[in-house]
């Protein structure tokens, strides 16, 4: 029996060889036909290239050490599903929470498309979980880094406020390959116990989106651990847009992100979040609510979201 390749050629007139000359020969005429064109038509290719919107993802994609190994969510067996819901919902950025270094390791190593960024919050560098992110190679470049500490002094690995446990906050600044336009993407995880904590970050969080300026668009992920109505949500949105109120078209998926691997699925319980600064266009919002034989990739459901920059 011949090669798929052997079967294919038979199939065809032209031999491989003639094959692949001929769609070189397309190729060279194309691209010279945009030189004879000028300059204009780069310029219409690139704009073309800007109104692709662009594809978030805000995931929490629940600690790796946290179940026992012979627990049906054990991380060994659910990481094909996290990475199979990241490669369906083909986003181009993706802010983890919750994620521990091996994790994203296992997920850039199953996935094999995208960079990544992240420290441990306990140490600053490995230790602790962190929230990493991850960004699609081919569309992006990452220009420069930054990791903050939800505290009264960000710059050093400290526990903020009423927080039970120290939380990050990662900045970066990217560059888009096709057309060399710049954003920032913020990703964090407040604090699940300290009240205070959550407000105080949802402060630190809108100086630090201040201070960046409005030249750029600016897209912020995470887990807030709580639900529209705390106070550090009307902080954040007296600066940014929520993805899923400014969505063009009705937010999809439902009014709950956190459901506890569906032992937990309470009406309402939203606490994971995509922003967006003024003047950047959302067209769409998912709740993505995927099962794999009635099994749940993670204790929360990711949030997928189209965003047109301005």
């Amino acid at each position: 029996m011949g090669t798929i390749i052997d079967v294919l050629s038979r199939s065809r007139r032209l031999p491989l060889r003639r094959q692949a000359l001929t769609r070189l020969c397309g190729l060279t005429l194309a691209l010279a036909g945009l030189l004879l064109l000028g300059p204009g038509a780069f310029a219409q290719t690139a704009q073309a290239a800007a109104r692709t919107p662009l594809r978030v993802m805000s995931y929490n994609i629940r600690c790796g050490s946290c179940e026992r190994k012979d627990d049906v969510n054990h991380w060994q067996r659910r990481k094909f599903l996290v990475a199979q819901v990241i490669r369906k919902s083909q986003a181009d950025l993706i802010g983890l929470q919750e994620a521990e270094l091996f994790q994203v390791k296992d997920l850039v190593a199953l996935l094999g498309q995208f960079d990544w960024v992240g420290v441990g919050r306990d140490d600053g560098k490995e230790q602790g979980e962190m929230n990493a992110v991850l960004v699609r190679r081919s569309a992006y470049s990452i220009e420069s880094q930054k990791t903050l500490w939800l505290s009264a002094t960000p710059e050093q690995v400290s526990r903020g406020w009423d927080a039970m446990l120290n939380r990050t906050l990662t900045l970066l600044k990217l560059k888009a390959r096709d057309s060399a336009r710049e954003l920032y993407f913020l990703n964090t995880h407040f604090d699940h116990v300290g009240e205070q904590a959550r407000d105080q970050s949802a402060r630190l969080i809108t100086q630090t989106v201040r201070s960046l300026g409005d030249q750029l668009p600016l897209i912020l992920t995470g887990d807030l651990n709580a639900r529209p109505d705390f106070a550090g949500y009307r902080t954040l949105t007296a600066v940014l847009q929520d993805a899923a109120v400014a969505s063009q078209t009705p937010a999809q998926g439902g009014g709950i992100t956190f459901n506890g691997f569906g032992k937990d699925l309470q009406p309402g319980n939203k606490i994971d979040y995509v922003f967006v600064s003024s003047g950047q266009t959302v067209q769409s919002h998912r709740v993505i609510t995927d099962l794999y034989d009635g099994l749940y990739p993670s204790d929360h459901f990711p949030l997928a979201v189209e965003v047109r920059l301005r």
